[in-house]
This record gives structure tokens, sequence and C-alpha cells, in this order.
């Protein structure tokens, strides 16, 4: 089995293309001396671990869950061909070897390879997990199998990113070059949506009411106005309770919505923070002068 062993000194982590993508990790440390010789023994240590958990629940040496493909296993890592970056229990030292296992869920693909910590910190406080620290690692024995998988993997997300963007793209476009168009249109559709939904709420109170009135009169043998009487109790009981756990739902709902909007903000603001400071100065001074460009010549043509 050959591998492709990366030289610390030459090479970037950042050089290969990276994608973020969720996955299930397990990792333990290693000595260099074992990169060689421990590869192999991936089951034996995920039979240990298990074996471990049942009997003490211990964790020594371990700071991510067994691969079980749980919601509360599963981590959102940034990953390329290269090297992997995720967050995790323990803090680890730049330089460490670590055995890793990794499941990508969206292709139910498995890597087994060892790596090597490159760095450290603490983690993005946005990030609802209870893993407070960020761990970039670089991959040091990964087979070529599993290096031309990952390649495919990044590909195919990339490709997938790409399709998304362009259509963003497309629509922003749309919208800087027909505003008062986009705008009128999304009004109508709006009117239209509202509207039909309206309608069949209508139809179904409708429908329910008159069930509910041949229900009663059927079983009860009430006349018109008792019957009247008592269905608008049940639907007045029932639209109230609908409403409690409609705002519950719409409370909670909006709670995860803005943990994720600040978590998606903080994670798109660290990656221009670092695509920024990757810039040589006139490459700053080039998008700056572009966007002040652009800008500029919206306003002036848009009025």
């Amino acid at each position: 089995m050959q591998m492709n062993n990366v030289n610390d000194k030459t090479s970037n982590r950042r050089v290969a293309l990276r994608v973020y993508e969720q996955a299930n990790l397990f990792y333990q440390k290693i000595a260099q001396s074992q990169l060689n010789t421990i590869q192999p023994d991936f089951d034996g240590i995920l039979n240990g671990y298990v074996q471990s958990r049942a009997a003490d629940h211990s964790f020594a040496g371990l700071a991510l869950p067994y691969s079980q493909s749980q919601e509360n296993d599963t981590l959102n890592v940034n990953i390329s061909a290269s090297g992997i970056a995720f967050t995790g229990q323990e803090e680890l030292q730049v330089g460490d070897y670590l055995l890793l296992r990794i499941l990508l869920l969206s292709s139910m693909t498995v890597v087994m390879t060892c790596c090597k910590v490159v760095y450290c910190k603490p983690s993005n406080p946005h990030e609802i997990n209870q893993y407070p620290y960020s761990i970039g690692a670089q991959f040091v024995n990964l087979t070529q199998e599993d290096s031309a998988l990952l390649h495919s993997h990044v590909d195919k997300i990339k490709q997938q990113q790409l399709v998304v963007n362009g259509s963003i793209a497309a629509l922003i476009l749309v919208v800087l070059a027909m505003p008062g168009q986009f705008f009128a249109l999304l009004v109508a559709l709006w009117h239209q949506l509202l509207e039909i939904t309206l309608h069949l709420l209508h139809l179904a109170f409708e429908f329910i009411e008159i069930t509910l009135d041949h229900l009663i009169e059927h079983q009860f043998h009430t006349d018109t106005h008792d019957t009247q009487v008592i269905v608008f109790y049940i639907v007045v009981s029932a639209g109230l309770v609908g409403l409690f756990f409609l705002g519950r739902m719409s409370i909670s709902g909006a709670v995860r919505w803005g943990k994720s909007l600040r978590l998606y903000g903080s994670r798109k603001k660290s990656s221009w923070l670092y695509f920024w400071g990757e810039q040589s100065m006139i490459d700053k001074i080039k998008i700056v002068g572009i966007a002040v460009t652009s800008i500029a010549a919206y306003i002036y043509l848009g009025m």
C-alpha cells in the first residue's frame, strides 16, 4: 500500500480545495514512530474504545464520540485532500500525531489515515456543540486510494457549490439590473401565495365544521342551535391549542434560525478575513478599487 508522505516544511495545507462537510470523526493520539505500522489496526482500536465505553465510560485519549451517525456525533469539518479542520473536546499540541477515521455523511465515505496537528485554538463561539477547541491537522500518510477518493469528493462538493453560488449570483444580478420589476414580481407572487393559502384554510375550516356538525348531531341527537354552539366551542378550543403549539414552534424555530445565522455569519467573516489577509497590498488596492468603481457606476447609471 503506497503512501503520500507530506513534507511539513514545503507543503501548504491551504493549497488544496477545501469544503465544509458533515462528518463523524474518531481519533486517538499516536507516536510518530507508529505512523507506518498502526494504520491497518483501526478496527482493534475502535473495538477497544467500545469496550472501555461500555465498562466505565472512560474516554482516555479520545476526544470525539464513537461514529454512530447520530446527530449529536456530527461535526461540520473543513476538509481537503491534504488536511482537515474540526472541533474537539481535548486541547491538542502542535506536532501531535493522530490516528484518524472520517465518515463523510453526504457520500457515506470512510477514510482512515494518520495526521499531524498544525494548530489548536479556541473554537468559534457560535459553534453550537460541546467542543471548545478548533483543530487543524495535515494528513501525513494518506494512501493514494484515499487521496483520489477525497479529491473526487471535494470536486463533487465544489461543483454543487458552484451551481448554487452561480444561481445566487444570477439572482443578485437580476435584482441589481431590474430592482423595480423584481420586487413587483415578488410582491405579486406573495399576494397569490397568500390568497391561495387563505382559500385552502377556509375550505379546510368549512370541511371540519360540517363534519363536526354531522357527527355531534348524529351522536347526541341535538338540534341545530345546540350543535352549532358545541361545534363553536370545540373549534375555538382546538384553535387556541393550535395557536399555543404554533407559537412555541415559531419561537423555537426563530431561536434556531438566529443561531444558524450567527454561525453562518461568523464563518463567512472568518473566511473573508483569511482571504483578505492572504492578499498583497497591490491586490487589496485592486479589490477596493473595483468595488468602489462598481458601486459608483451602479449608483450613477441607476440614477
